[in-house]
């Protein structure tokens, strides 16, 4: 039988569709900002949705001047790390996160493989926008669960020994490039 076309896409089709990488995706259907359906415990698309949706995203010459202006930012000395004393237990933490479900489950282990790469090439100075914001996200949860609850204390403790403090949650895309 040949394969059966449908106008509703997986992720894999739609990240292929849409020419963005999956986590970016993933990232637009868990914060709600892309049109989709949830059926038989899957993601879905409908590709006319998805081009009207795209429609709405263009940005006609003179706006696109004007967005540059209002992007999202964090600071620099925000992002800036306070102290190394107590590296090793970062690092520990770090460990924890990578280790999660024995390394099988992507967001937790994401966090703790994205924090270890950019801690490294930085030196322990700072964190990238990208990570500071997953981090931030991560150390305010907004569904309680028992993985939720479980990796919010860890990146709380994280940025408690970063940062000297909770850091505030930021919503700017997490996803590093």
């Amino acid at each position: 039988m040949d394969k059966i076309r449908s106008n509703w896409l997986t992720i894999p089709e739609a990240t292929e569709y849409l020419r963005c990488g999956e986590r970016f995706l993933r990232e637009l259907v868990a914060s709600r900002r892309i049109p989709h359906v949830l059926f038989a415990g899957k993601v879905l698309f409908c590709t006319d949705s998805l081009d009207a949706w795209l429609l709405k995203q263009e940005i006609s010459s003179s706006s696109q001047k004007d967005s540059n202006i209002d992007r999202k930012h964090i600071p620099d000395d925000m992002r800036k790390i306070k102290t190394d004393r107590q590296r090793d237990q970062v690092e520990n933490l770090i460990a924890e996160l990578l280790n999660y479900k024995k390394g099988k489950e992507r967001w937790v282990n994401g966090l703790g493989n994205n924090l270890s790469k950019d801690l490294a090439e930085q030196n322990y100075r700072e964190l990238s926008e990208p990570v500071y914001a997953q981090l931030s996200r991560w150390c305010h949860c907004r569904k309680p669960s028992e993985r939720n609850n479980w990796t919010q204390e860890r990146a709380r403790n994280i940025s408690i020994l970063l940062y000297g403090k909770i850091i505030e949650r930021v919503d700017l895309p997490s996803y590093r490039s």
